[in-house]
Formats: C-alpha cells, structure tokens, sequence
C-alpha cells in the first residue's frame, strides 16, 4: 500500500472496527469494480471516474440527470459561433494550498489528450480547442469549427496542478504523488484493488460533504458485496446482483436506489481485417473475416434475444436496446424497432453468405464489469449456436480485458475478434457515443477512440461531422438520430442491452442513485 501522506497513522487502519457510515465520521463503500488509476486521464470508466470526482473538479459539472450546471466556473457565455467565454469562481485553490489559475487548465487540456498508454484519448472531447487567457479569472475556448456543446465536453475533463502535473507520468499519480485537485476530497493513503481512503477537504469552494472520510473498498464478487452491506461492514453498495434486489428490498434497515444509465452494452464486431485472429471455419482452417459481410452482422443480430438477457439473465435489471443510447438521450433515434429473434432467416442470411455450415468464433468479455457479464456473454454464446456458430468464451479481469481489447494485437491493434463491452453516454446525449464507438477512426481529431474493431461508413462520418457543428439542437437531434439509425442498420455494433443500476443503502443513509452510474459520496446523506 502506498501511502500519501507521510507519517499518517489511520485509526481505522490498525485493527479497530470501523462503523460502515457515520455521520461527520467515516463512510465505507463498497464498489463492485476496483478503479484503475488515479489518473484522471488515463482511462475514462465508472469506477475510475467516480473516484476521480472526489478528488479533482472540472470546469463545469454534470448533475445525477445529466445537465451541466457551474463548476470550476461560475458562468459561461458564447461570444461567437467559434468563441466560448468562461469566468471561474474566484479563490479557488488546490489541497495544497496553491490557487488554481487559468495556466493550470491550460496545461490540464494540454496533458489530458498526450497520456502516455491512455486506454481512452481525450482528443474526442478536447481536440481542436485553444484556450486563451483573458485576466487571472477569464479565459476563452476558440475552436476551429462551432461547436455546441463545449460546456458539456469540459464536464470530462478533470482539472490536475500544473505544479505537480508537469512531468508526471500515470505512475505519478497512482503513487499519489502528483494526485493533487481542488474537489471535495484529498487522497489519503490508496490501494486500488484493496482500499482507498480519502479526507474531507475544508478548504473546498462548494456544498460541505456529509461525511470526514471515506473508505472505497471494491468488493467484485456480487454475494460479497451483499454480505458486507448486511454485517456493516460498508455503508453502500453499487451494482446489487440481480438475485438479491428483492431480498434486499424487503429487510428491514435497508433501501435501494436505482438509475437507469446512458449506458449501452454491447457487441463489437472486427469490421476491418481480412482474415481476423479468433474466427475460423469448423474445421479449424482460416477464413476470410465473415463480418465484413452485412448478412452475417444481420443473423448475429437476429438470432440474439435481448428481452430474454434483461428479463431472464439480469432478472429484470436491464432494459433491451435498439442504439448505443436509451431512447431519453438527446439525439437518440426515437423510431428504432427492437429486432425481433428469427432463426430461420438468420440461418438463411448465413447460407447467403456462403457460411451454411457456420463458423468458429472465440467471443471475449470482462467478468467483472457489469452486472453478471460473463453470464451475459455464455448466453449470447448459447444464442449463437442456434444458428450454427460455434462460440468459445473468454472472459477475464476488466483491467486486463480492456488493455487487450484496445492495442493487445498486432500493430498496437485490438487482439479480439468479437467482444462484449460498454459506453456511457456521460454528458446527457448520444453525440459523444457515435464520435467514439461509431466514427471512423481517426486519432488526430480523437474521433473513434472506443471503435477498437474499426468499423468505417463514411455515410455516417458525413452526417456525424455536420451534426457536430450545427448550433441548432432541433437541427442537431435529428441528424444524430440519422447518423445512429443507419449505423444501426449497417449493424455498426450489437446493441444488448441498457443496465438499470441498484446500489443497496444501510439506513440511514440516502443515495438518489445517477444516471452516469458514479457512487459518490459527495451525494450520500447520513
């Protein structure tokens, strides 16, 4: 265990029993996926996320619904369709005592899209930006084409010191080091796949949280996590398992809170290589990528039952899906039909394709993510076999999954063929989900930083680039809503489903749960 601070002796680090939740006192969560950095720009997923928005502020924030409200900033303003005006709230400093200055964003922008092994680019939200400075509180954000949503996009974007920032690498700020902000709360002493303790921080510019400290403990077996909630050992929990939402509804001293997130998990299918590394005939012998081919995307999408995985897989907690946003999502297509399962013609789109007899498949996944992902990923094995698709599943560690699943492969590419994963739409609309699953790929602009397997349709790209800079948000829908339903038709990805997110709560304690599906303490009332 690294420790931050030196010298720090912890109470509750030296044997004694700690209260799950007590109120001005300690608060103890229990995650279900242990974060992987305290980079805040290093990989952009929930639990990394939640915990980076203790620690460091943005220049605006988004709320438990998704609307951007002042942060770092206390106003905005556009000058012109190029030329965004922000004004930060005076006095603000980091937990070193050192004010925060317009330099420090500047080079928070600068860092954040050049992150040395970044498993996600933050080029998709800050490319084409220049930010200059007015006076020590003004700045302006120029950008090379309108851009209406540049508020939403600096939401994403933790604030890090430019004093212990400059120079410092991941490891940096994993050691706690340079893991220096000006939110909520400081880091103590952490370790990532153990424990993590975080101090109030007094000297904050908002809302005073509840609680003096918390303790983040992940806790990735679901039963576990059920089982520390009810002996108080944790205060709250995320990702209640499906089996035991019920239960723990109905005993006494406890409640649930739900969302339904702007999440999307899905299939990722190898759209680019000719010959892809995990598919081969039935024989054993190599075949040409089959889902270049539209028709086998087609049977793969048709021999899938989405309700069946909600309804039956997840109990109920999931709501199936037609795009890679619920249909509340600014932007969503609001016409897309749910495919009804049909074996028979999948089989026929298969024979079609030359494939009658099928194919061999390896399809990978992380077990330890989403709620019950690897069950998840056997049952779409079971589906697939329906229509004569012999599918092997891999699942492993998300930690290690992800890494794979972005460059493992040949040529810094992805080493998968066929994999089970998310996006969250965090900013409150589908833009940021077809930019980054969907767009071609293209590493200068930040464009296509989760499409691992390289799907390419220029099409899309077109209505997309428009989308991206029409000011007009009627105008803007209805272009996104485009660009997702013929993405969609084109079988861009194997939308499944959308995870309804439950955190279980010891009473007193109160969480309205989030969309963006982050636990935070800043949120939990004692």
């Amino acid at each position: 265990m690294a420790s931050l601070t030196a010298g720090a002796v912890l109470p509750w680090l030296t044997g004694g029993q700690v209260l799950a939740a007590e109120p001005n006192g300690d608060l103890v969560i229990g995650f279900s996926t242990a974060p992987t950095s305290l980079d805040p720009h290093w990989h952009l997923v929930a639990q990394n996320n939640a915990l980076a928005q203790h620690i460091y502020d943005r220049i605006t924030h988004i709320r438990a619904d998704q609307t951007i409200v002042p942060g770092l900033a206390e106003s905005w303003r556009t000058v012109d369709d190029l030329t965004w005006e922000f004004t930060l709230r005076d006095g603000v400093k980091f937990q070193d005592g050192s004010p925060l200055t317009i330099d420090d964003i500047i080079f928070t922008v600068e860092r954040a899209q050049n992150v040395p092994g970044a498993i996600f680019n933050m080029r998709s939200y800050l490319s084409g930006k220049v930010i200059e400075k007015v006076n020590d509180r003004v700045f302006l954000v120029k950008t090379e084409k309108p851009n209406p949503i540049v508020p939403d996009e600096l939401a994403t974007t933790a604030i890090i010191s430019r004093k212990h920032g400059e120079g410092a690498k991941t490891d940096d700020y994993n050691s706690g080091r340079a893991a220096i902000g000006t939110g909520p709360y400081r880091v103590v002493q952490a370790d990532l796949s153990n424990r993590i303790v975080l101090e109030r921080n007094d000297a904050y510019w908002g809302p005073r949280p509840a609680f003096a400290r918390v303790i983040i403990r992940p806790i990735p077996v679901g039963g576990a996590r059920v089982a520390a909630l009810r002996a108080d050992d944790v205060g709250l929990i995320d990702n209640v398992p499906p089996s035991d939402v019920a239960t723990l509804e109905k005993a006494e001293g406890f409640s649930l809170a739900r969302g339904v997130p702007n999440r999307t998990i899905f299939l990722a299918l190898d759209q680019e290589r000719a010959s892809t590394p995990f598919v081969r005939g039935k024989d054993g012998s190599e075949i040409p990528n089959p889902f270049r081919d539209l028709r086998v995307r087609q049977a793969f999408s048709l021999a899938i039952d989405r309700k069946a995985i909600s309804e039956r897989i997840l109990s109920g907690n999931g709501v199936p899906a037609v795009q890679l946003a619920p249909e509340k999502v600014f932007g969503a297509a609001p016409d897309l039909k749910l495919p009804s399962v049909d074996i028979e013609r999948a089989k026929t789109l298969l024979t079609e394709a030359g494939l009658t007899d099928g194919f061999k498949v390896t399809l990978h996944g992380p077990n330890d993510r989403f709620i019950r992902d690897a069950a998840v990923v056997q049952a779409v094995a079971q589906m697939l076999a329906r229509i004569g698709v012999e599918v092997e599943v891999e699942t492993m560690p998300a930690s290690v999954f992800y890494e794979r699943a972005t460059s493992g492969g040949e040529n810094g590419n992805s080493a998968y063929s066929f994999f089970l994963v998310g996006y969250g739409s965090s900013m409150g609309d589908i833009a940021h989900a077809l930019r980054n699953v969907i767009h071609t790929v293209d590493k200068k602009r930040g464009y296509g930083a989760n499409n691992r397997l390289h799907y390419s349709n220029p099409a899309v790209d077109e209505i997309l680039d428009k989308a991206m800079v029409t000011m007009d948000p009627e105008r803007r829908a209805t272009l996104y809503a485009e660009a997702s339903r013929r993405a969609i038709e084109d079988i861009a990805v194997i939308p499944l489903y959308h995870p309804i997110t439950v955190w279980g709560l010891r009473d007193p304690l109160r969480f309205s749960g989030r969309d963006d599906e982050r636990t935070l303490a800043m949120d939990v009332q004692g």
